[in-house]
């Protein structure tokens, strides 16, 4: 095998118009340059698993504070209301209930539209996602 190299080395010289020794220098150079480029390849690679798993935990906590944010107002504001509403005269329990079954119809029909007022809105929230602005915990 070691005569092939030779040979071979020999060969690209004479062509290049360049010495044995320059040629076997630019393979041994070319072939550490390789090892590295491997080995620095396997240290980046849980480099950037890091910087990954750091970046979907800052978004994780921001996205759990949003949702728990949101069910806690969500939940809160409905008992108010459910409240106030069954308080209402006239309002029978049937009646109360004929108003939630209407209301949560309504709100499984709007969950998925875009309007211009709630687009303003998840640009806003993408901005504080992308900044980790943390105003929001007023």
């Amino acid at each position: 095998m070691k005569e092939l190299f030779r040979t071979y080395l020999k060969r690209l010289a004479e062509q290049e118009g360049l010495s044995v020794s320059s040629v076997g220098a630019a393979y041994l150079e070319k072939a550490m340059q390789t090892d590295l480029d491997m080995q620095y390849g396997a240290l980046l690679q849980p480099i950037i698993r890091g910087a990954i798993a750091k970046q979907m935990r800052s978004m994780s906590t921001r996205l759990a504070f949003l949702l728990v944010r949101v069910a806690f107002a969500s939940e809160q504001t409905r008992s108010l209301v459910t409240n106030v509403l069954g308080r209402q005269q006239g309002v029978t329990p049937s009646v109360l209930n004929e108003i939630l079954d209407g209301s949560s119809k309504a709100a499984k029909g709007k969950i998925t539209q875009r309007t211009p007022q709630l687009e303003e809105i998840i640009a806003e929230v993408d901005r504080w996602f992308q900044n980790g602005d943390s105003k929001t915990h007023e």
